[in-house]
């Protein structure tokens, strides 16, 4: 969708062509009227809409926004959820501010890789519930490739492992050697659920990038110290929205602490509506 709402469809939404139109040379009365606010258009209400529509309402409700002037981002959600997955399907769920007290009291934490996911698109739809759920799963089966073998391999009968084991050769033993410690990693996993405080389309269109990261930015700082976490072990990943977020918090980590988190990855970064002059 926020592809279609960068496209230029037969060239009629141009910004070039329509800062000098008035509404009514480029839609007609009742389009205008049809409008919705922006209050009212929710993410759920998008979906819903084919591709083209959805996209098409989008550039007429950015377009008619800045009219009279530009579209200062004012919204830095108050209340964010962290939760950090475990193997088992559960969750430990707490707010931003109560996270780091949480994650204390779990044994080891920190001391390995830590994957820290912003995500940037609502969370309140199937389709994009679906897509964090895969994103999350496979970093946890990349933590825990190492763990899900041990657990595969005590499954098999005991005696016939052991009658394996007494006959493998010793090629097969530097081979199951290699392979158990090549590139199997453990690591921890943090959710910073930012995509659930975008409801509508204003909250993700009105998102203040800069605060809001430099919000998480010092959480991260806050929870290295607390923790006494390495922060070379961190890697810092934003989804759509998330990703400019995401970057904005790594820039107040190394603002603060004059280091560089180990790695920052963005995911289909989207393009920001409401920007700063």
């Amino acid at each position: 969708l926020a592809v279609a709402v960068m496209a230029k469809p037969n060239g009629r939404m141009d910004n070039s062509v329509n800062q000098a139109l008035k509404p009514s040379q480029w839609l007609s009365s009742s389009q205008l009227e049809n409008i919705p606010a922006v209050d009212d258009l929710t993410m759920a209400r998008l979906e819903s809409m084919s591709l083209e529509n959805g996209a098409e309402l989008l550039q007429q409700v950015y377009h008619l926004s800045q009219i009279h002037h530009n579209v200062e981002p004012n919204f830095v959600p108050s209340n964010i959820q962290v939760y950090v997955p475990k193997p088992n399907g559960q969750k430990t769920v707490a707010p931003l501010n109560e996270m780091i007290q949480r994650l204390k009291q779990k044994q080891n934490f920190g001391n390995d890789e830590v994957t820290i996911i912003v995500t940037g698109l609502p969370q309140n739809t199937e389709t994009v519930q679906k897509a964090t759920r895969k994103l999350v799963q496979a970093y946890m089966q990349r933590y825990n490739l190492q763990q899900q073998r041990q657990q595969a391999k005590g499954d098999q009968d005991y005696e016939d492992s052991n009658d394996k084991k007494n006959q493998r050769t010793s090629s097969e033993e530097d081979s199951s050697e290699e392979a158990k410690n090549g590139n199997t990693q453990s690591g921890d996993i943090i959710v910073i659920d930012l995509g659930s405080t975008l409801t509508t389309y204003k909250r993700y269109a009105m998102l203040d990038i800069e605060k809001t990261g430099a919000k998480i930015g010092k959480w991260i700082v806050q929870m290295v110290n607390e923790l006494d976490m390495p922060f070379e072990t961190i890697h810092l990943i934003g989804q759509n929205v998330g990703a400019h977020v995401a970057g904005a918090a790594a820039q107040e980590f190394t603002r603060l602490t004059g280091h560089k988190l180990r790695r920052v990855t963005g995911l289909d970064p989207s393009k920001i509506v409401a920007k700063s002059q």
